[in-house]
């Protein structure tokens, strides 16, 4: 047997060989880089915009619920003439967050960065608590029905109307009704946040739901408006007052502009839209819809910069016409 074994000489790739083999890797290490920041650059970008149209869903359903149910008063219309509210707060001014004479008010411009603001008056949305008797004069309280659900949301101070679809008024809750067994007191002189009833009474004596169908049920005023953001820059949809948390609604909303449908003739609907400053004091009970426009921004980063988008709306308030 030969002593020696026969090897065949070892070879390796050339230097040619190895450069040829990194270009080559490179180019489909670039190719691959390349669609893998396509990709990114695409998710951020449809995830921005579809923030941005979920932030615009969420302000306009919201203002929309408001706004259509301006004036809501029970059964009457707090712009009836036929019907004056009876109004026993001291802070009833025209154009105050009290002044439930009229059901929707706006300001011009004078909201962050020129913004419009709108305030909307109505009654809440929990349901009328019944009478469970009636009430023997104007300055009786009322007895109402503690079961009710609607009932337990009831504080002392909160203010409330009650209405029997031919009389309605508004009233501060000045005992506490949580320990009250269903009593509800307003009497004068008991002053909260500088409100309080001005006689005690309510203007006519209410009777029981089988007698007059008196409904009784909180109001109030929500005031939408833009201000700095509490949660990232630039800023937000704020409801009733900025810098509170809790009140921040929709980032990114970098403008808000409402015009109102005023129908100024016997024929129903809106003959123009009007901004706020070009309606007069006792015009606003003529208002029978409201246009908004929000510009909202992608809040997060996207590449090529924040996309903005506007939405436009128009909103009738229920039983005061058809918008045209």
């Amino acid at each position: 047997m030969p002593s020696d074994i026969y090897r065949p000489p070892q070879s390796g790739f050339s230097m040619v060989e190895l450069m040829i083999a990194m270009v080559i890797s490179l180019v489909l290490l670039g190719g691959v880089i390349q669609i893998l920041s396509s990709t990114k650059a695409s998710y951020l970008m449809q995830d921005g915009t579809s923030r941005l149209q979920q932030n615009a869903r969420f302000a306009v359903d919201r203002m929309i619920q408001d706004i259509s149910a301006s004036g809501y008063m029970g059964c009457l219309d707090s712009g009836d003439a036929d019907f004056p509210i009876f109004n026993d707060l001291t802070n009833k001014a025209a154009g105050s967050a009290w002044d439930f004479g009229t059901a929707i008010f706006g300001t011009e411009g004078t909201g962050v960065n020129g913004t419009d603001t709108i305030s909307i008056r109505r009654g809440g949305s929990n349901g009328g608590i019944r009478l469970t008797s009636p009430m023997t004069a104007k300055t009786s309280p009322l007895q109402l029905d503690d079961t009710d659900g609607a009932y337990a949301s009831l504080r002392q101070y909160d203010v409330m109307a009650i209405g029997d679809c031919g009389n309605a008024s508004v009233f501060m809750i000045t005992n506490d009704p949580t320990a009250s067994g269903g009593t509800i007191e307003h009497a004068p002189a008991v002053t909260w946040n500088g409100n309080s009833n001005e006689t005690g009474s309510l203007g006519y004596a209410y009777g029981s739901e089988t007698a007059s169908h008196a409904m009784a049920f909180q109001v109030g005023t929500r005031t939408y408006m833009l201000c700095p953001s509490r949660v990232g820059p630039g800023t937000s949809l704020f409801v009733d007052a900025c810098g509170i948390d809790a009140n921040e609604l929709v980032p990114g909303v970098q403008d808000l502009q409402i015009t109102y449908g005023l129908d100024t003739n016997t024929v129903e609907g809106a003959d123009r839209y009007l901004r706020a400053n070009q309606i007069a004091a006792n015009q606003w009970n003529n208002v029978v819809s409201a246009r908004i426009t929000l510009d909202l921004n992608t809040v997060n980063p996207v590449p090529g910069g924040a996309v903005v988008r506007s939405f436009t709306t128009t909103v009738r308030l229920r039983n005061r016409g058809e918008p045209s």
